[in-house]
């Protein structure tokens, strides 16, 4: 019985003493400021119809998360999220979805597969959901309105206020 004690004893100490590094407790503890920057810049919206939801849209303005790789001067990037029960393609943005920013055309829409590195440090991203990355052209705008819509239902849309400097 005291072997058995002294074996339990030792197995507890060597599993707790694997994160006792400084480094292991910062890790858990240091705020994931990615995630918190995504979070704040992400919107939300569902097509709805007949008290039905038809499709869950989300975007995240990837200016704000990642500004010196998505400078405003190279264009409006947004990560924008999918999920409808139709059949969506893997590698293409399908002809029955429509995106607008300000009322203008994406200069190109790229898809985003899981295990790509933006996939995995985006919030609200699941298995049931396609996910692209669209470009728009520069803008000086203040504020940004998204429009997604999604044939042959009444689109919705997502606001984005760019931050004003501070002094």
């Amino acid at each position: 019985m005291k072997k058995l004690l002294i074996w339990i004893a030792a197995g507890t100490v060597l599993l707790l003493s694997g994160c006792s590094s400084k480094s292991c407790k910062e890790g858990i503890l240091q705020p994931d400021t990615i995630y918190e920057k995504a979070l704040v810049n992400t919107r939300e919206a569902q097509v709805v119809r007949s008290l039905e939801t038809k499709a869950s849209v989300n975007a995240t303005l990837l200016n704000e998360v990642f500004p010196e790789k998505y400078p405003y001067e190279k264009g409006v990037y947004m990560f924008v999220g999918v999920i409808t029960d139709r059949k969506v393609p893997d590698d293409t943005f399908p002809d029955f979805f429509h995106l607008k920013l300000n009322g203008g055309t994406p200069l190109k829409i790229e898809a985003v597969h899981r295990g790509d590195e933006l996939y995995e440090l985006m919030p609200s991203v699941n298995r049931w959901g396609r996910y692209y990355v669209a470009v728009f052209p520069p803008s000086k705008a203040k504020l940004f309105t998204l429009t997604f819509g999604i044939d042959p239902y009444a689109p919705v849309e997502l606001k984005f206020q760019r931050p004003t400097p501070r002094r």
